[in-house]
């Protein structure tokens, strides 16, 4: 954008100091009232030409320069978007994976939780020989089990 104003600033630098020059040159040069005018109907019509080209050429390039910044603003949009939906694929796999790893880990550990209950029955057992009541352990612990399975 500085370049750009950088540009413009010279541009009418140079329309100026030519038209400036131009009248004084015309000024200063001894002819006749006829002939000055003449020269300064050509002036006009010189840096009114050059103006009108510097203009076009100047809209030329805005143009070459939106076009530009257009392309590339397209692609920047295209990679921006192709990226974000890689990567929110990536998301969803690492999501699904954790899914089934916590559903595996969940039944694994169910199933040593089962493999466990005979086993905490069989040791409520030896206590019924001591005097506890051993039917109440063994509701006890299938009930545990139950309510753990309910939960998850």
């Amino acid at each position: 954008m500085a370049n750009e104003s950088k540009g413009k600033e010279f541009l009418v630098g140079a329309v100026v100091g030519s038209v400036l020059g131009a009248i004084t040159a015309l000024l200063l040069a001894p002819k006749s009232g006829k002939e000055l005018r003449s020269d300064i109907a050509e002036g006009y019509q010189q840096a009114s030409e050059k103006t009108q080209q510097v203009a076009s050429e100047v809209g030329e390039k805005t143009k070459q320069l939106a076009s530009d910044v257009s392309a590339r603003t397209s692609t920047a949009a295209k990679t921006i978007t192709r990226q974000t939906s890689e990567w929110a694929e990536k998301a969803k796999d690492f999501a699904i994976q954790a899914r089934d790893g916590v559903k595996a880990w969940r039944k694994s550990h169910e199933e040593e939780e089962l493999a466990e209950a005979p086993v905490a029955a069989t040791t409520a057992e030896p206590d019924a020989e001591i005097g506890t009541d051993s039917g109440a352990a063994v509701q006890l612990a299938e009930a545990s089990t139950q309510q753990d399975v309910l939960i998850k």
